[in-house]
């Protein structure tokens, strides 16, 4: 079957990328709402009984305190991944199809585990996974029918990482022999290494470009590859064991495509992930 171009071309939208001015608001929040806490801590509720705990200490804002510096925690999280598809198969499918760079944002879900290594150093392991899937059809072409040739272009992403965190301030403090008070803000900053799954999707209707004909297609692209991440955030102390997580962070990242795509470079897997999420802390 051969297409034919429609008869009114349609104006390509511009494209409107918006994911740098994300990132500088959510840095500046995160860190002017951290700066405005800064020194501000927890103490106990009631520690009369403890040894060790001054008059000054009995004089501020009440909270929960724990018996003991927690040594390890587990959270989940969930935000918003904003690829930045700079490569030539991005190129295409968006200059060929109905489609836009920023239509491959995804949610974002994931877990998070640390280990305690110093007082404000953590071992941290993250996992990650995100998909979009998105329907288009060619921007300039229709079939003999003229109706749309239509298709569907998928990405997920699934990332293990394991990176160092450093808290900017100490975690809390410690009140005499048992008692210790986490403190309200903590922003800290991280970076680490892992490997990162990546699959890129293809089906439906596609039109040769030598011959003009229109076929039907299910294409492929998927493996493992190497990545790296920096990032920041801020804890923010909810109730006994539990944070709120402000999480942001840009992660590295390239794969060669199979054969389905020859001809094509390394596809872009660099990115922002920003998430928020619930950490137990224990």
């Amino acid at each position: 079957m051969i297409f034919r171009a429609k008869r009114s071309l349609s104006i390509r939208k511009m494209t409107i990328h918006c994911s740098q001015k994300i990132t500088v608001f959510v840095f500046m929040f995160i860190f002017l709402q951290s700066g405005s806490f800064m020194g501000s801590e927890a103490v106990a509720d009631s520690t009369s009984g403890l040894p060790g705990i001054t008059d000054s200490d009995m004089g501020e804002k009440k909270a929960d305190f724990l018996l003991g510096k927690p040594k390890r925690f587990f959270g989940l999280h969930t935000g918003i991944f904003f690829p930045q598809a700079d490569s030539d198969i991005f190129d295409m499918v968006t200059g060929e199809l109905t489609l836009e760079k920023s239509d491959f944002r995804a949610w974002d879900f994931g877990l998070d585990l640390g280990f305690d290594l110093h007082e404000k150093v953590d071992l941290v392991f993250h996992y990650d996974y995100s998909e979009q899937s998105k329907d288009s059809e060619f921007r300039d072409f229709v079939d003999e029918q003229d109706l749309p040739i239509t298709q569907n272009t998928s990405l997920s992403l699934k990332s293990i990482t394991a990176g160092i965190k450093y808290s900017l301030k100490p975690p809390g403090r410690q009140l005499g022999e048992y008692a210790w008070l986490p403190s309200r803000i903590v922003p800290f900053v991280e970076g680490g290494v892992g490997f990162l799954y990546n699959s890129f999707k293809q089906s439906g209707d596609f039109v040769d470009s030598e011959t003009l004909e229109i076929f039907r297609a299910y294409l492929k692209s998927s493996g493992w590859t190497e990545t790296l991440y920096l990032g920041g955030g801020t804890d923010i102390y909810l109730l006994k064991n539990m944070y709120l997580t402000l999480d942001l962070r840009y992660s590295w990242a390239s794969d060669g495509l199979d054969e389905d795509f020859l001809g094509f470079d390394d596809i872009d897997l660099d990115g922002l992930r920003v998430t928020a999420g619930i950490c137990w802390h224990f």
